[in-house]
């Protein structure tokens, strides 16, 4: 008995030695240098890796075949993908211009409370402090195309007295100093109540109240030209500069009066009525004229529109936002990007909106006026998080990006229109 348990014991001991053998010869032995995954192997090439060296990616042991993986940072280099969506301002901005070179878009931007000037890109999450000037209480500020000549707005000693200053970047000269540039400038006509840069970015069309009249001009930025084209006795009104030629003045929008919006000839000065007669109304024409986006209101609500100024033919837009809220494309014509509301909440629109008692959550869409054809370009509240009721949109030359002031807090938001 005890002879055939000794026997038993001998052929268990050699059975794992035997198993042992045969998982080193054909394991290890014909691959001396395999790596626990997650691990760097850096010597061997027939083996597994997980960072594959010519591939961006690993490739799968079993398969071989690749797969996907974010880029690892080394000591030597660094990928970085920037967001689809990213703020670039934590404080109210006065205002924004857009550049482009032939890779970047940039955006330099003047902060509301101080008029320090900064600079973004889409390249990087670098945000430069071009200037440090102190320009106190600016509620407006608009931009010429290179970003470098600038007007600014604001409110003199807490009245309701607006003071026009016209102000560039001019460098410092000095090594020592933490920013490049340095505001300079000069006081403009105090009748200026509101601006808007020209299609080029090299001029301005000013709206002036004297003597209880409204004056429109065109001018330099630093009003060294100035030219009237327009003497009216509107004086609420908004403007906008769509088309070189083109000039148009629309009376404020209220949900109790009646509204209007004429075109000016650039050049005459010569005045037509383009659409009115509606409440609530808004409207925005595209860059070369023959195309006008409008809202109005209904009875607790808004509708969005569309009329080709060529045949006068009218049609009811897919999705409701106020124009306000959109910016026509210079690049494609037929098309505009709108920041469009998920819910409207009942209210006396757009008096209410305009007031700040309600407020939109929005998503930004794409729309070919020709084809009909929408899409949805982002929904800030999926990819940061955040509510956003988008005014101010603005495309840098080049459209890769979509910038945007967010209504709320009046930070400043850019889109990355190639992810």
């Amino acid at each position: 008995m005890k002879k055939t348990l000794s026997t038993i014991l001998i052929l268990l001991i050699l059975a794992l030695i035997g198993a042992g053998v045969y998982y080193y010869i054909y394991f290890y032995a014909k691959n001396p240098k395999i790596t626990v995954p997650g691990s760097v192997n850096t010597t061997n090439n027939s083996g597994f890796s997980p960072f594959d060296t010519t591939n961006p990616g690993t490739r799968n042991a079993a398969t071989s075949t690749p797969v996907l993986q974010m880029p690892v940072s080394t000591t030597t280099s660094t990928v970085h993908h920037l967001l689809k969506l990213r703020q670039l301002s934590t404080t109210p901005i006065a205002g924004m211009t857009a550049s482009s070179t032939a890779s970047t878009s940039i955006v330099r931007f003047m902060d509301r409370g101080t008029g320090h000037v900064f600079e973004a890109n889409n390249l990087s999450d670098e945000i430069k402090t071009l200037s440090n000037t102190t320009l106190p209480k600016i509620y407006e500020m608009v931009g010429n195309r290179s970003g470098n000549n600038f007007i600014v707005q604001y409110l003199k000693d807490s009245s309701d007295s607006i003071t026009n200053f016209y102000t560039e970047l001019r460098a410092t000269g000095t090594s020592t100093s933490q920013t490049p540039f340095e505001l300079k400038g000069k006081y403009l006509s105090p009748e200026v109540q509101q601006i808007v840069v020209s299609p080029n970015g090299d001029k301005v069309f000013t709206w002036n109240i004297e003597d209880g009249r409204g004056v429109g001009y065109i001018s330099s930025f630093d009003e060294k030209t100035k030219v009237k084209i327009v003497d009216s006795p509107l004086t609420q009104i908004t403007i906008d500069w769509p088309e070189i030629n083109t000039i148009t003045l629309t009376t404020k929008a209220s949900a109790v009066a009646s509204g209007y919006i004429y075109s000016v000839d650039a050049k005459s000065g010569a005045m037509k009525t383009i659409y009115g007669g509606l409440k609530g109304l808004t409207g925005q024409m595209n860059r070369d004229a023959s195309k006008l986006l409008y809202s109005t209101r209904t009875s607790n609500n808004f509708i969005t529109g569309l009329i080709n100024q060529k045949d006068g033919s009218k049609q009811e837009l897919i999705f409701k936002t106020l124009s306000d809220k959109c910016v026509w494309s210079s690049l494609k014509k037929d098309e505009v990007y709108c920041a469009v509301p998920t819910q409207i909440p009942e209210a006396i629109y757009p008096d209410d909106w305009y007031k700040g008692s309600v407020s939109f959550v929005d998503q930004i869409w794409h729309l070919n006026t020709t084809t009909g054809q929408v899409h949805l370009l982002a929904n800030p509240l999926q990819l940061a998080d955040t509510l956003v009721d988008a005014i101010r949109l603005k495309l840098d030359p080049k459209e890769n990006t979509l910038y945007f002031v967010n209504k709320r807090d009046l930070t400043l938001w850019a889109l990355d229109l190639n992810q």
